[in-house]
């Protein structure tokens, strides 16, 4: 277990909902998100049900329909607030150990969860426990190769960061198959008003000619698989001989030919 240092819960509120650095990284993550969803297969009748872990708050409702249930996990070193006002739905949790019925939930969404987690390899264990099959898990994780993981400004400067081999390499080892990978937040981050202002549009310029390793934030959208050759055992699927062998195992007399008399 290695020791992660990451912010508490008023410090993340105040960061998206107060500062103009916060919104700057809101809009843009969540600009993000909507170009996604176009990858999601969504129910049109059905309920369907989202679990964000980490703090998911700014990003969540980008995902909610009409017919969408959600609730928001958040880890106790980082404590959980009452959200939203009218009809609570966070919930505080252990890190790697979820109250959620396992295959229940058609997308798992992490934000601030990964990088921020003792064991991230229990983590996604977890989302995959609870995701149905063929369920979507998205992930909004700082780049380690980026300008934000080196600066303490905002949140996305604790934890572990990932680069994009490091993120895929280990969703693949638990049994996700990546669908799109995207980076935002190309700029250096700064609290300056003045560069603010213009920021939005020049890492929208930039995007679009830039390597998405120089982006600050990661955005992954994957896939839960299901392998049964990998999941399920010879001994657990055999669990009374086979009769092609039952001849070795105990040997049965043959019938004589019924015209013998």
């Amino acid at each position: 277990m290695v020791l992660i240092l990451n912010l508490n819960i008023k410090e993340l509120q105040n960061f998206y909902n107060q500062s103009g650095l916060g919104l700057f990284c809101k809009k843009n993550i969540n600009e993000l998100i909507q170009d996604n969803k176009k990858f999601l297969i969504r129910k049109s009748h059905e309920r369907e049900i989202i679990i964000g872990y980490g703090f998911p708050i700014p990003f969540i409702k980008k995902l909610v329909k009409k017919n969408s249930e959600y609730l928001c996990l958040m880890p106790k070193n980082q404590g959980a607030l009452f959200w939203p006002t009218n009809k609570n739905k966070t919930l505080l949790v252990e890190q790697t150990r979820w109250p959620v019925e396992s295959e229940i939930s058609d997308i798992v969404m992490i934000s601030h969860g990964l990088e921020n987690c003792e064991n991230p390899h229990m983590l996604l264990e977890e989302a995959w426990r609870i995701l149905l099959p063929e369920g979507h898990l998205l992930i909004i994780v700082p780049n380690r190769t980026g300008f934000w993981a080196r600066s303490d400004l905002t949140p996305f400067g604790f934890g572990r960061p990932f680069s994009i081999s490091q993120l895929s390499k280990i969703l693949i080892e638990h049994k996700f198959s990546i669908i799109n990978a995207n980076a935002c937040l190309l700029m250096p981050p700064t609290k300056r008003k003045f560069f603010l202002r213009s920021y939005h549009y020049l890492d929208k310029f930039f995007s679009r000619y830039t390597s998405k390793v120089l982006g600050g934030v990661l955005v992954i959208l994957a896939k839960k698989q299901i392998h049964q050759a990998n999941t399920l055992k010879i001994s657990d699927s055999i669990k009374v001989p086979l009769e092609i062998l039952d001849g070795l195992i105990k040997p049965r007399p043959k019938p004589l030919p019924k015209d013998r008399y």
